[in-house]
């Protein structure tokens, strides 16, 4: 199958070029794409997948974020409360003309990538998905989750001392926190980020946490501004 995947990076590339990659919001998302395609191929194969569905699963992370690239620019922001909701844009772009089959044809396959766009930024994946879709929904939402978790939200640069009450209690109850489109000091938006291991899927998706030692870097940078009694919450 190598020349299915050379043939739709090759029809990826292509879409991105209706896009300014000099722009610093649009190249960061081309190069967060291919590393979520990275960890989708690693739990992939972690799950011991044939090769049809490890090609879904590789699909499936590459168009992603395919309505990203089309909100930055109209609106030159990645906050969907400002502009529009990007995992159903993206959704919308692949079924427009059927743009989809430029990368697959089967009716399924078809399906399950939709499905997964469309779910993988939601705060809850929507009811009634077949077994596989939801299969893939959720493979796909820990390999976005992953790369966010290592990339973003590293540094406190506003001398942050404390942490918003209600982010402190998504993470006691062990649940994603829900965006309200409140602006965040740097440390609640460090724990806003901790609070995505409670919806990873994956045994897979975890041992990538440990091995890179993204939480271990987070809760450091924690330590340095927050009290002890704070830290200790989260590392139990």
């Amino acid at each position: 199958m190598e020349n299915e995947y050379k043939k739709s990076i090759e029809e990826f590339n292509k879409y991105i070029k209706k896009f300014d990659m000099s722009n610093d919001k649009v190249s960061h998302k081309y190069y967060h794409t291919f590393r979520v395609v990275d960890y989708a191929k690693d739990i992939a194969k972690s799950e011991n997948l044939n090769k049809q569905d490890t090609y879904i699963a590789f699909l499936c992370a590459l168009l992603h974020d395919i309505g990203r690239f089309k909100q930055v620019k109209e609106y030159d922001t990645f906050y969907d409360k400002k502009s529009f909701d990007h995992g159903d844009v993206g959704y919308e772009i692949l079924l427009e003309n059927d743009y989809i089959s430029k990368y697959i044809q089967d009716q399924e396959s078809k399906q399950i990538i939709l499905k997964s766009v469309k779910n993988h930024n939601k705060y809850k994946i929507e009811d009634n998905l077949n077994e596989k879709e939801l299969f893939f929904s959720k493979l796909v939402r820990d390999s976005d989750k992953i790369d966010i978790l290592d990339k973003q939200k590293n540094e406190i640069n506003d001398n942050s001392t404390t942490i918003d009450e209600d982010v402190i209690k998504a993470y006691k109850e062990h649940r994603l926190f829900k965006r309200d489109g409140t602006k965040r000091n740097d440390a609640t938006e460090i724990v806003k980020n901790l609070c995505f291991i409670y919806d990873l899927n994956f045994k897979r998706s975890f041992e990538i946490l440990k091995e890179k030692g993204i939480i271990d870097r987070k809760l450091n940078v924690l330590k340095q501004h927050i009290s002890k009694e704070t830290i200790d919450m989260f590392e139990r």
